[in-house]
């Protein structure tokens, strides 16, 4: 029996201590950090609904404000908080050979179609083929391919408001939610889709399903961050097998109708398929295993989607809530719209969307209120030493397999880059003030080789929906509309739950 008691204390024993070494991490290291409670780091306040995932990073950045970098601990993982561009050009650019990965907070066993896609793809598992392999499919010829399919989603999508008579009130981020949907539907995958009208078409329900984080899917994924180990062990799956087996079957249906009937696209799974074709024949000649699946091309299609339906939605839902709180921002807008369209015959062409300077500064400074993601991550590959830029700071050495943190949204609302941060002024961006802008200061798309490969994609379609909205409603404030806005704190796009609500006003057309 006292074996038994000696055994277990020991064991738990040296658990603590264990413990306490990983959340004494950055104390050790002798830099500031912000206090982190075990198990749950710097994050407990978000896993108990007190406080959205942004907040807490932008607590962390505002703790140290003469610091260059502070630690703090996400969950288990100890995490480097740089705040000073100079650091972020180093990280992200000047020194990618050492921090040229994400952090993979879920194995790659536990969750293939997860974990094999671009943004996942460690360095050495064949990110910069897959890279260079989906790089053309953002390229402004492209684009302007796209563009076509883009416009039809953007006509259907204001007939169907149209048809109403008088205002009419919209949860905008269901609406660009239905929106973006429709867009990656035909442009991806080659399903056309209404889901305005069909509001619970299949294609819509299994995309909403897979972008849901909150609830019981957030509590799986921070199960992972806090022990991975276990998490494996007791097989916690994020996808579910409905959701898995809806996208893999829909890529393998297209697959084979693409090659049946000799279909090609301009498009990522074109792209895909004429990767996987060559490598096959590259295969068969060197005798190298270096293929690409059909799950590959799965775990890319996923990773486009979860971008292009939650994250491209929320940025258009910020910035049609800022025209709304802003008229004489939307009506500058308005006038330009006008007038591009009056020089080009009525006609809404990829080349006029791109003249458009004022919409580009308006979407441009709601990507900077409105960050996309409120951090990007990197993760050392090899051992890496910040030298110091003053007597006061020591070479702080960092361990191979050590995560960096860029706090986006917080060096987008730091005061002394952007000058009253938390108004909305497009005129940051105008041609007078914008290289006022520091480098490495507006990172809306991330920086560096792993910078949004979609970025191009997503601003393309932001400002043609708006453009299209405006041409042909106001937006305004109506009795449901919030101000301010109150995050959900169990989600990570910074929306309220109850939505963000606006009218649209039809424009009285000469």
């Amino acid at each position: 029996m006292w074996l038994i008691v000696v055994s277990l204390s020991l064991a738990a024993l040296l658990f603590y201590l264990n413990v306490s070494k990983r959340f004494s991490y950055w104390k050790n290291k002798g830099i500031p950090y912000s206090k982190p409670i075990y198990f749950l780091g710097n994050f407990a306040s978000n896993v108990f609904r007190i406080k959205s995932f942004e907040t807490i990073v932008e607590e962390c950045y505002k703790e140290f404000p003469k610091s260059r970098y502070s630690g703090m601990y996400q969950f288990r993982i100890p995490v480097l908080l740089i705040r000073d561009p100079e650091l972020v050009k180093q990280v992200t650019i000047k020194d990618f050979d050492v921090f040229p990965e994400h952090t993979r907070v879920i194995p790659l066993d536990a969750e293939p179609l997860f974990s094999k896609n671009l943004f996942n793809m460690l360095h050495d598992e064949g990110w910069h083929d897959m890279r260079a392999t989906l790089s053309p499919t953002f390229t402004a010829s492209k684009m302007r391919a796209v563009f076509t399919l883009m416009r039809q989603c953007s006509d259907q999508f204001v007939n169907y408001y149209k048809q109403s008579k008088g205002n009419v009130s919209v949860d905008l981020k269901d609406a660009f939610t239905r929106f973006a949907n429709d867009v990656i539907g035909t442009s991806a995958f080659g399903v056309t889709c209404d889901s305005l009208t069909h509001k619970n078409n299949e294609f819509y329900v299994m995309g909403k399903a897979l972008t849901n984080f909150s609830g019981l899917r957030s509590l799986r994924f921070f199960s992972y961050t806090i022990s991975p180990f276990f998490s494996k062990l007791l097989r916690i799956r994020i996808l579910n097998t409905k959701l898995e087996e809806f996208f893999k079957s829909l890529i393998r249906e297209t697959l084979a109708i693409r090659t049946q009937k000799n279909i090609i696209r301009a498009d990522m799974i074109q792209l895909l398929m004429e990767a996987q074709r060559n490598r096959e024949q590259d295969g068969q000649q060197t005798h190298k295993k270096n293929s690409i699946s059909d799950d590959d091309i799965t775990a890319q299609a996923l990773i486009f989607f979860l971008a292009g339906f939650e994250v491209t939605s929320t940025a258009m839902t910020f910035l049609a809530y800022e025209l709304a709180l802003n008229p004489e921002i939307q009506t500058k807008l308005y006038e330009e719209i006008s007038t591009t369209l009056e020089e080009n015959s009525g006609k809404i062409t990829y080349e006029a969307v791109m003249s458009m300077k004022y919409l580009d500064r308006v979407v441009s400074e709601s990507l900077r209120l409105h960050a996309p993601v409120p951090f990007i991550d990197r993760k050392s590959v090899k051992p890496y030493t910040i030298q110091p830029d003053d007597p006061s700071e020591e070479p702080l050495h960092l361990e191979k397999g050590t995560t960096v943190w860029v706090p986006v949204s917080s060096i987008h609302h730091d005061e002394q880059y952007f000058p009253n941060p938390m108004k909305f002024d497009p005129e940051r961006f105008n041609d007078d003030n914008k290289h006022n802008i520091k480098p490495f200061t507006y990172l809306p798309f991330g920086s560096g080789p792993r910078i949004c490969i979609g970025s191009r994609f997503a601003l393309l379609e932001i400002k043609l929906i708006i453009l299209q909205i405006l041409q042909h409603f106001e937006i305004v404030r109506d009795a449901k509309t919030a101000v301010p806005l109150k995050p959900d704190k169990t989600n990570f796009n910074n929306l309220p739950k109850e939505g963000v609500w606006v009218s649209l006003k039809p424009r009285i057309l000469n």
